[in-house]
């Protein structure tokens, strides 16, 4: 199931990835898996001001693995695995 797709600018990639307001609570920490297998720690903070939910830890170290590039979209979503509940998951294209 999709949560949410993004075409990512150059502040998403070098100061954290902006996400929708209703996507993550304030210090929440997420494991998610890439397509080689790899997981991440992403941790959600808000920027102060306006509140903007971002992953910065993490995704900074994720942005870097993947040599990310503005005009990049990525996909994150989440499978349900019957044995292990939920699974986060980010796609690049």
């Amino acid at each position: 199931m999709e949560i949410f797709s993004k075409i990512l600018t150059s502040v998403d990639i070098n100061k954290g990835l902006e996400i929708p307001h209703d996507r993550c609570d304030d210090r929440m920490k997420i494991l998610v898996a890439d397509v080689e297998g790899n997981t991440w720690n992403f941790v959600c903070c808000t920027k102060s001001g306006n509140k903007q939910p971002v992953f910065k830890n993490g995704w900074l170290e994720f942005a870097g693995h993947w040599n990310l590039a503005a005009g990049t979209t990525i996909t994150f979503y989440k499978d349900i695995d019957q044995a292990t509940g939920a699974q986060y998951k980010i796609r690049v294209r």
